[in-house]
């Protein structure tokens, strides 16, 4: 039997070995990084990372140690994956942040909510656009609305998370205050024309209801809206919008606060190219297909239930190259360290197709 301090004295030299060694294998990945940079790859290669934990187990002559050995490569082409991000982040310092519509739009005052007003942001025209942005590299962050309190689920913006690879890494909260804006002047008896985003219609129910001969026209957002209106500058069209949107386009506000729901909120997502949270996270969001088969959907909410999880919201979204199925996103709290999420994600690909985490964060405070 070797002494113990024999055998604290072969550690360090191995372990010094392994620093070493460690430090040559980040130097690869940076450069495996650029590659896939370049030519516009994930940084996630799920079959290739299997692969090589079968690769590297196969190499054990104790077959003991195969489970800690693919644990130990496990972790280690995590901490691989975190330095070929580090390592871009660093290349491009921009942090600009992308979010739909125009100054003054919701969407705005979400990206200065969790940036601060000295933010570098930018606008697009379609959510799609964002999301593009965000993919390429173009941007940073993007800044999305998939909920309101009142009106439900953004659908356009589930679909498009499940089509691109971005990752949420935080969530903010807006609460959303309507009101009625016209040119200088206008009164409500002038009124005969009102453009609002649909979900600016849909949080105004009552007040609409009120004057059934208005025709309300949707448009793409309520800033956008409110912009238009000032650009026609007639009394006879007005916009559903915000009080920083009167201000961005000099309307006055002729009737305020016209939502019918008090303690009315968006939930914006904020997305990235990768996967690093914004914070500490202790939110999950997750995206499957269940099997066409007797039971499947049960069987992967049991999932859910056995690992401890709290399902604060399941949305579900058609598939459209399979008529009457469907995909399943699941916002969830609890345990969600990686190792948990793991072992979540391998339970449910037993009965689900296309899992995927998209992504862990801080969840929003109100």
């Amino acid at each position: 039997m070797k002494d113990l301090n024999q055998c604290r004295q072969e550690l360090d030299v191995i372990d010094a070995q392994l620093v070493w060694l460690f430090e040559k294998r980040m130097q690869v990945v940076r450069e495996v990084a650029l590659y896939k940079h370049h030519n516009n790859m994930d940084i996630l290669d799920t079959s290739r990372e299997q692969l090589v934990l079968e690769s590297r187990a196969s190499l054990l002559q104790d077959e003991l140690l195969k489970r800690p050995v693919t644990d130990y490569f496990r972790e280690l082409m995590r901490l691989s994956r975190e330095e070929q991000r580090r390592y871009l982040d660093t290349l491009n310092q921009t942090q600009t942040v992308a979010y739909m519509g125009v100054p003054g739009a919701f969407s705005e005052s979400a990206v200065v909510g969790f940036f601060g007003d000295d933010c570098e942001r930018v606008s697009f025209k379609t959510f799609e656009e964002v999301f593009a942005a965000v993919a390429d590299g173009s941007v940073k962050y993007g800044v999305l609305p998939v909920e309101n309190s009142s009106s439900g689920s953004i659908n356009l913006v589930y679909d498009l998370l499940g089509r691109y690879a971005c990752h949420i890494v935080g969530e903010q909260l807006v609460r959303v205050e309507h009101c009625l804006l016209g040119v200088p002047g206008a009164t409500v008896e002038d009124i005969t024309t009102v453009y609002s985003h649909e979900q600016g219609f849909a949080q105004c129910p009552v007040f609409l209801s009120e004057h059934p001969d208005w025709v309300t026209t949707p448009y793409f957002n309520t800033a956008i809206a409110a912009r238009h209106v000032a650009e026609l500058g007639e009394k006879h069209n007005a916009a559903i919008a915000s009080r920083l949107a009167a201000k961005h386009y000099g309307l006055e506000i002729i009737v305020p606060d016209i939502h019918s729901f008090d303690g009315n909120h968006t939930r914006f997502i904020i997305v990235s190219a990768s996967p690093t949270s914004i914070g500490v996270p202790d939110k999950a969001t997750i995206t499957f297909a269940v099997r066409h088969e007797r039971g499947s959907l049960m069987r992967a909410l049991s999932s859910f239930v056995a690992m401890g999880m709290n399902l604060t919201h399941i949305e579900s979204r058609p598939l459209h190259e399979s008529n009457w199925e469907y995909c399943f996103y699941v916002d969830l709290t609890g345990s969600i360290e990686e190792n948990t999420l793991r072992i979540l994600m391998d339970s449910l690909a037993k009965d689900c197709e296309n899992c995927r985490l998209l992504g862990a964060y801080k969840s929003a405070r109100e």
